[in-house]
């Protein structure tokens, strides 16, 4: 019956260490783990091996897949993330959408944080607005690049949006997608993550 114990005990700290959380012991038990632990290293609960959960920072180092589409599909698909402004009646709305099709960052004037600043929803000053908000949401989310294919004409409300963007720090072009090279070519580019000096 000890061999029995001792052995799920041995287990039920494997599964903890892989977990990585505290352990959780009976009362009666308490004395025995707490002497165990001051024994042990440090090493022992901390997980080997760390799978990296966040795309994005997959897509800012541009090993991530685009996906390709269809020749006949209306719509491009070829981006990561893409920005979309929708003026509508008494409000502007800039979305940065996944090549999914769900919404990662948005910002209206609809939002009571932004609508309270301004006087009017949909004049000169709410586009600007909207346009710092949604660069400033995108480099905290960690989205420095956005595909962009609105042509806006010079001096026009969306055409400031997209200025202030720019000036916020964002990307209107997404990089191209890493290919791994030929093994055998004779010209190997460098790969977006290694550091140049």
């Amino acid at each position: 019956m000890t061999s029995l114990t001792n052995s799920a005990r041995t287990l039920h700290k494997y599964v903890q260490n892989l977990r990585c959380l505290p352990l959780r012991q009976s009362s009666s038990d308490s004395s025995s783990v707490k002497s165990e632990l001051k024994h042990s290293s440090n090493s022992s609960h901390i997980r080997p091996v760390f799978h990296n959960r966040n795309p994005r920072n997959l897509e800012m180092m541009t090993i991530a897949s685009k996906p390709e589409g269809y020749h006949l599909d209306r719509t491009n698909v070829q981006f990561w993330h893409k920005l979309v402004v929708t003026p509508g009646n008494g409000k502007v709305t800039a979305e940065v959408i996944h090549n999914n099709g769900t919404s990662v960052v948005s910002a209206s004037t609809s939002e009571f944080g932004i609508k309270r600043l301004l006087y009017r929803y949909t004049d000169v000053a709410a586009y600007k607005t909207v346009g710092k908000v949604i660069a400033q949401r995108c480099i905290e989310s960690g989205i420095n690049a956005v595909y962009c294919d609105i042509e806006a004409e010079e001096d026009t409300k969306l055409a400031l949006l997209l200025e202030e963007a720019m000036k916020g720090g964002l990307a209107l072009e997404e990089g191209e997608a890493y290919k791994r090279p030929f093994v055998h070519s004779r010209k190997i580019p460098t790969k977006p993550w290694d550091i140049v000096s």
